[in-house]
């Protein structure tokens, strides 16, 4: 397979002046596979501020493109997602990011521990924990870097999915178990914080 930066810059010289939806970003994606798709499409996100609006149409593109992989069968993706447009700078901007990311890691990429990326039960029990990564990235929670770090889960269990690296693979499983357990505890104190409010206003409530 071809470096992930010659993919990145591949695709960076077709997005057209006029910007691109989500459909057309897709279709120059191609047939490089659809853990491909996936690993791409958590460009927006890398950074610990994301590009606005993204979350939603490419969390929800993720989370579909990684049930098909699941089910081994095609999910269509809800036109109002596909037709969302992107601009060609916002476009720039995420594959430029998303280059300075992927170049250093090509340089540990290896395969190793292949048992955890070879045949189909590994290839479906990854694409169901990239699901859950998707899952968490559209969750409405307000937290610091919420987006990016089920952004890096996603991107590391595709990336060693594609390389056969074992290693890559679990480092994205941590990730996206700690996400889970990052939005539990920030949902645990929102509710706290409320209610210490509803307090010092003189409400009370009890079980």
């Amino acid at each position: 397979m071809e470096h992930f930066s010659i993919v990145i810059e591949d695709i960076s010289s077709k997005i057209p002046d006029e910007g691109i939806t989500l459909k057309d970003f897709l279709d120059i994606i191609g047939d490089r596979g659809l853990f491909m798709s996936c690993m791409i499409l958590t460009a927006p996100f890398l950074l610990p501020v994301s590009v606005p609006g993204m979350s939603i149409p490419f969390g929800s593109a993720i989370f579909l493109i990684s049930l098909g992989i699941a089910s081994d069968r095609p999910v269509l993706i809800p036109d109002r997602v596909m037709n969302h447009k992107i601009s060609k700078n916002n476009m720039d901007l995420i594959l430029k990011e998303i280059l300075n990311i992927l170049v250093p890691l090509e340089r540990y990429i290896k395969p190793r521990f292949c048992y955890l990326v070879m045949g189909d039960t590994a290839k479906q029990i990854n694409s169901i924990m990239i699901a859950f990564g998707a899952v968490l990235l559209v969750t409405p929670i307000i937290a610091p870097m919420g987006d990016f770090f089920p952004s890096y889960g996603i991107l590391f269990i595709s990336l060693g999915t594609l390389e056969n690296d074992g290693y890559m693979v679990l480092a994205g499983f941590a990730t996206v178990i700690f996400t889970a357990i990052y939005y539990i505890l920030i949902f645990a104190v929102g509710i706290t914080l409320i209610l210490i409010f509803l307090s010092f206003l003189g409400l009370h409530f009890h079980p």
